[in-house]
């Protein structure tokens, strides 16, 4: 390569890694299913940090929610709310009772049908992990006026029709 050309690529800006986000243009920088798709991303990194050592996933961490909220939920109404399917769920709850935070009771009305209730361990996990969650809620919005958070929860909620 001649010298003009190595000097050209060493000083162009992509040969720099702290600078290669600010010279590509992407042509989804717009899009808003993108960037709540990096939204995303940015949020399930926020988590696994601050809920290292808990031992749940954010699904997991949604199902418990769900039963600390609802004692005696069936599992398809959870299925339902989080818009998964049925068997994803039973995995999910699965894990829960194996680890001590569920335990399922059967329902009366519908012998087939199980009820979920949290242990007093899981009730006790769950104090933890709402803590975590309130530190990933507030890092993700951090940048946002307490009037933005509000606005982007109501667009959200608009955009999922809740």
């Amino acid at each position: 390569m001649p010298k003009s050309r190595a000097r050209r690529a060493a000083a162009s800006p992509l040969s720099r890694p702290n600078d290669e986000r600010a010279q590509i243009r992407s042509p989804l920088a717009e899009s808003p299913s993108f960037l709540m798709r990096l939204a995303q991303l940015r949020a399930f990194d926020e988590f696994y940090r601050q809920f290292a050592g808990l031992g749940v996933t954010p699904a997991g961490f949604s199902v418990l929610a769900l039963i600390i909220a609802n004692p005696g939920v069936r599992p398809g109404a959870i299925a339902e709310e989080l818009q998964v399917k049925p068997s994803n769920v039973a995995a999910l709850v699965n894990a829960l009772v194996a680890a001590g935070y569920v335990q399922r009771s059967t329902d009366t009305a519908e012998l087939r049908a199980s009820l979920l209730y949290p242990t007093k361990a899981g009730a006790k996990a769950w104090q933890e992990m709402e803590q975590a969650h309130l530190r990933v809620e507030a890092r993700l919005l951090e940048p946002l006026t307490p009037a933005e958070q509000k606005q982007l929860v109501a667009l959200l909620r608009k955009l999922l029709h809740r």
